[in-house]
Formats: C-alpha cells, structure tokens, sequence
C-alpha cells in the first residue's frame, strides 16, 4: 500500500496534495498556450481537468503497480496556485523509482519556483524510499533543463517522443 502524498512546505511554498478542488484555478494556471510549446497539448477545458485530476486523485494505476504522486504549488505569502510537480513511482522495496515532472505558469517562471518545489518533492520521496529519479525533458527546453541540473539529474543516452530522459540514481558520484 502506497502512502498518500502529504502537504510539503517550503521556504515560499506549499506543495498541496492534488484535490479535484484544485481543478477551477489550476485552468486559470494552466491557460497559457506557451506552456505547451515544449510538451505538447494544449489548455486544459475546466471539465477536461476536472477528469483528470479524478483519475490522477485515486494515487495509485489500476493494477497498483504504480503510485501516482501530484500536488499543486501555492504561493504562501499570495495564496496563488502557480503550478504543480508530480511523480509516478514503481519498483520494489528497496528499488523504487520515480519519473518525475513540473510545471509552472509562465507568469511565475524564472524564480526558482520548479526549483525549490521539485526539490522538496524529491526529499519527500526520498524519505519513503525512492531511490531514483528520472525525467524526460526537451533538448531546447534550457529552463527545465536547468530545473533537473538542480536536482542532480544528468541526461542520459534515452531519447522519446524527442525529449531526452535525465536520471539521478542516490549514491550517483554526477
């Protein structure tokens, strides 16, 4: 049985634990079409999000081999979403690993916001035993390439749908 994702504080977030409540203001974060410009897709519709983080609540695939971890950034000092950090942990005791991701609205980028959250989101794995971490990043996305360099994640020879799978295994002398 998988632990449930559990508030995060950081020095100027919260890291929520992802609610269908999030859903209204999350389509406000998300809105920008330049968020997309690297990952593809396009804005979420108020009911397509409201489906998506049904499914994504439930925390774990159907054939719990999968945990599925997401919480949403709030600004402390403003209260404003600006974002959300997730990870989709698999394996075994003792060898578990976590394809990680973030996202934040245009308006707050460039302040360490992925930064400081992803970090905190990877502590908190870690102190559940996830000893690895991966992420799949766009060769021309610098920003989140920066995003993963903070963490201590290196590129790797893997490469899908173009992007370029960055990996951090703990005990890794990168």
């Amino acid at each position: 049985m998988w632990p449930a994702p559990q508030q995060v504080e950081t020095e100027r977030f919260l890291l929520e634990p992802l609610s269908v409540d999030h859903a209204p203001e999350m389509v406000t974060v998300l809105a920008d079409p330049s968020l997309y410009e690297f990952i593809g897709g396009e804005p979420p519709t108020p009911e397509g999000l409201v489906r998506r983080y049904v499914a994504q609540s439930v925390g774990q695939s159907n054939d719990g081999s999968e945990w599925w971890l997401n919480w949403v950034i709030r600004h402390k000092s403003s209260g404003v979403l600006v974002g959300f950090v997730q990870a989709t942990v698999g394996g075994e005791t003792g060898k578990l690993g976590a394809d990680i991701a973030w996202v934040v609205a245009p308006k707050a980028q460039g302040n360490g916001v992925a930064t400081e959250a992803t970090r905190a989101m990877i502590q908190w794995l870690r102190e559940r035993g996830v000893g690895s971490f991966g992420a799949f990043v766009h060769p021309q996305h610098q920003a989140s390439m920066a995003v993963a360099k903070n963490q201590g994640l290196a590129p790797t020879s893997t490469i899908e749908d173009g992007e370029i799978r960055w990996e951090l295994k703990i005990g890794d002398d990168r």
